[in-house]
């Protein structure tokens, strides 16, 4: 039976991480930390305490990754820790949407910037959404190779055209060290735990390396490594960015605005600005779209391999190597979630089982780690401190996020209690 094959080195997982959590979502949430933290300097804090506790769920997960180097992430640990039906229960979220829905969502957004360039037929979003999610899948079905390529020249890409953005921020002439000085209101440390929303959300996708352990080379080095190195390019980036949106427009207009990334570049750049706003997100959406299609359906092969979901979902394409059911599948349903329009909704009702899985995934770290037998050749810095900080700290966002918002999390809630018959049914497969 043909397998994944390990053919992606330290750069590819690097570039994997970076590509799907640089997407849409720092260039819009500044304006929303702006206005939870009047002060500019901790504003910045903000990104600084949201690296960090990404970096520890980051390097904690990593050494489950690094003891069990298979595809699937947190769909095989969580097995492995706690049986089998809490690994089909976390593939199953991202399957009926957590996954699937961010891939959509992330589609209809560089589809829309598209609409910055082209003129779009009613429809033409829709379409071009989902055309971008059909060539993608394809792509990354056509081999691992070429999905990684395209995702590392995507990636690339991208960091150029934010790097750029952010000399001409501190080159130019529109902007002034006297906007990081702060107001004479008092700090009011409640305003610290809206703020973290939207930076935490922004450096999700650190998991993504983790679905793809099965085909990483040298898994027991290149997965830590991996974490540490991205989750710090990530936040020297959002550092520089979030400052040059700071330098250019000061607090105050970046708590009032709704594009801040397009504000900024027309006070650099003239009407020419909001080209480079719109080339900037397009550029990383695609990234966004491509990685999110690469790591998902390697938890579907995970969990059909696990004998939880239809065996066709587990088969490699003998020719090209890559798990092309589980492709196709995870690529029907987030074309559905295009035409329901219902996705942005669905998304947010759900998001908040993000961090119970992120949680429990550190858990499984103290379970495993009582288990003799276990090969472990990456530990935790930190045991138990970092994974017990970070493990209360997404149960406290957790809890947060259903305190704020509590009918869309029943929502979410409600469907992933699907999970319950569904594995009743699948698990029989």
């Amino acid at each position: 039976m043909t397998q994944l094959r390990r053919s992606l080195g330290l750069l590819d997982a690097i570039m994997v991480n970076v590509g799907v959590m640089v997407g849409s979502a720092v260039f819009l949430t500044a304006s929303d930390v702006a206005r939870a933290l009047p002060h500019p300097l901790l504003q910045l804090g903000t990104w600084v305490l949201a690296a960090i506790f990404s970096l520890a769920g980051a390097l904690t997960i990593a050494e489950l990754g690094a003891a069990y180097p298979q595809a699937g992430g947190l769909c095989v640990y969580l097995r492995e820790a706690f049986g089998p039906f809490w690994g089909f229960f976390y593939g199953w979220a991202l399957l009926v949407v957590i996954q699937t829905a961010s891939i959509a969502a992330v589609a209809v957004a560089f589809a829309s910037y598209c609409g910055h360039f082209l003129a779009l037929p009613p429809g033409g979003k829709e379409l071009l959404a989902v055309a971008s999610i059909v060539v993608l899948t394809a792509v990354n079905v056509r081999g691992v190779r070429e999905g990684i390529w395209t995702q590392n020249v995507v990636t690339f890409a991208k960091l150029a055209v934010i790097c750029g953005l952010v000399v001409l921020a501190f080159a130019g002439s529109a902007g002034s060290p006297a906007n990081f000085a702060g107001p004479s209101s008092p700090f009011v440390l409640a305003g610290v735990g809206s703020a973290l929303i939207g930076p935490l959300f922004a450096f999700d996708g650190w998991i993504t390396t983790s679905y793809i352990g099965g085909e990483i080379q040298r898994p027991e080095r290149n997965l830590p490594m991996a974490a540490m190195a991205s989750i710090a390019i990530v936040a020297v980036l959002y550092l520089a960015l979030n400052g040059a949106y700071l330098f250019v427009l000061g607090s105050d207009r970046v708590a009032g605005s709704e594009l801040v990334a397009a504000d900024t570049a027309r006070a650099l750049l003239g009407p020419r600005g909001a080209d480079l706003a719109a080339a900037m997100v397009l550029v990383a959406t695609l990234g966004g779209i491509n990685g999110n299609i690469l790591g998902g359906a390697r938890v579907l092969y995970a969990m059909a391999e696990g004998g939880v979901f239809p065996r066709a979902a587990g088969r490699v394409h003998p020719r090209f190597g890559t798990p092309a059911v589980a492709l196709i599948v995870q690529g029907v349903i987030s074309a559905a979630f295009v035409f329901t329009g219902r996705f942005e909704q669905l998304l947010t009702s759900v998001l908040f089982a993000s961090w119970l899985f992120y949680a429990l995934g550190g858990l499984a770290v103290f379970v495993l780690r009582r288990r003799a037998g276990i090969e472990r050749p990456y530990r935790v810095w930190g045991y138990p401190w970092v994974p017990a900080a970070f493990v209360v700290f997404a149960a406290l966002l957790l809890f947060s996020t259903v305190l704020a918002d509590p009918r869309d999390s029943a929502l979410g809630a409600g469907l992933l209690i699907t999970g319950v018959p569904a594995y009743w049914i699948l698990g029989r497969e």
